[in-house]
């Protein structure tokens, strides 16, 4: 017998991964609306749900986070306040959804287990598809549909890189839980071939960052598969102290680079290098509150590298810690320091914690942050939502066997 709201939630979770698809393949933009949506169709009616057995210090720190993040945008030399609703709204639906479709049991919850896999491995030929053929089937729908056929083609082909590096970061999130939840339903073949369709995803497209994040996941996980309690509670807290030591740390490593290893890199990646130390000036001049939510915008210069004109700052750092700094300061970034020391901790000791779940955990976590420090902003909102549905498929690990 279903629990009661357990048909609604469950029609929820199968339709977010099930049509996951078509957004993901799209290069992920709609997905953050469809979620809300979706967390708003979820949204607990029971009192229970608002009534928790004891205070979770990672919500506080989380909340008063974002708070100030909100607060933040009343200094802030950017005067569209659009990111305000998606920030300060959409992530607080984005954990309403995650932990409604994650209290799922039964029927409901190996209907959703089915539509995850169904969504790694549908995305995951699709990208293969792409990989093998140029971005054939994207390129023809920018140029047919979207208008770029009077682009040149370099161009063009710059967009459908682009755009399919962003179609494969649902998968990257996704792989580790997909193909532990195959593997404990007595599917290896199914685990298999979700991370080998995921290592080819990651390693096309031109988007090097996604091959990081795949190889940093991956020995994060099997690291955690020995000490699951010991490392998850250690990555929370090498995550939080990175968060409050990079604008120390980072230009001393960025000065340490040997011209020789600096020559051999992509431009893109000494590109990131030139303005990661541009930003950490900025954040010297006004360390204590930073410059406001979405101040990277409007702070941005031009700069010459390797013969060309480029900008300083284009639209973020590509590294959160550095946004973070910038845009809220020190106050910021201890507020987002306490809340992942905080949820590691919460983890690390959760008794229903399984070794699986931990592995699945620190996939996420890794992978995540992998592509939030040197790629993505830390506001876009169509990451969070793919963390969102990983974040999902781990809570459905948890249990059998505890973890020691």
């Amino acid at each position: 017998m279903m629990a009661k709201g357990q048909g609604r939630v469950g029609w929820v979770a199968v339709l977010a991964f099930v049509l996951a698809l078509p957004w993901s393949i799209a290069g992920a933009g709609l997905l953050p609306p469809f979620l809300v949506l979706l967390a708003i169709i979820a949204f607990p009616v029971d009192p229970r749900f608002w009534r928790p057995r004891a205070v979770s210090m990672s919500l506080v720190f989380a909340g008063l986070f974002l708070a100030w993040v909100g607060i933040s945008f009343l200094w802030s030399p950017y005067d569209n306040p659009e990111q305000l609703p998606k920030t300060l709204i959409g992530i607080p639906l984005y954990v309403l959804l995650v932990l409604r479709i994650g209290g799922l049991r039964g029927r409901w919850q190996v209907r959703t287990e089915a539509s995850i896999i169904f969504l790694v491995i549908a995305l995951g030929l699709f990208l293969l598809a792409e990989s093998l053929t140029g971005g054939a089937m994207t390129r023809a729908y920018k140029v047919a549909v979207e208008g770029y056929d009077g682009l040149p083609e370099a161009h063009v082909m710059n967009y459908v890189n682009r755009g399919l590096g962003h179609a494969t970061v649902p998968l990257l999130l996704l792989a580790g839980p997909a193909a532990l939840i195959a593997y404990r339903a007595g599917g290896l073949v199914v685990g298999v071939a979700v991370m080998l369709l995921t290592a080819v995803a990651a390693i096309s497209f031109g988007t090097e960052v996604n091959a990081v994040a795949f190889v940093s996941g991956g020995i994060a996980a099997v690291v955690t598969a020995f000490w699951p309690r010991r490392m998850i509670a250690g990555l929370f807290g090498l995550v939080a102290g990175g968060v409050m030591t990079v604008p120390v740390v980072l230009p001393g490593l960025i000065a340490a680079i040997p011209p020789a290893l600096r020559d051999f890199l992509p431009l893109s990646w000494v590109w990131r290098l030139e303005i990661w130390t541009y930003v950490n000036e900025l954040i010297r001049e006004k360390p204590l509150f930073g410059y406001g939510l979405d101040a990277s915008r409007p702070l941005n210069g031009e700069m010459e590298l390797a013969g060309l004109q480029i900008e300083r700052l284009p639209l973020h750092p590509h590294n959160a810690s550095l946004q973070v700094w910038l845009e809220t300061g020190l106050i910021g970034a201890v507020l987002l320091s306490c809340a992942l020391i905080f949820l590691g901790g919460r983890i690390a000791s959760a008794p229903r914690l399984s070794r699986d779940q931990a592995v699945a955990a620190a996939w996420v976590l890794v992978t995540y942050v992998c592509l939030v420090l040197f790629s993505y902003g830390a506001w876009q909102e169509w990451h969070q939502a793919a963390a969102a549905l990983a974040a999902t498929a781990v809570l459905f690990l948890g249990a059998r066997k505890p973890a020691r």
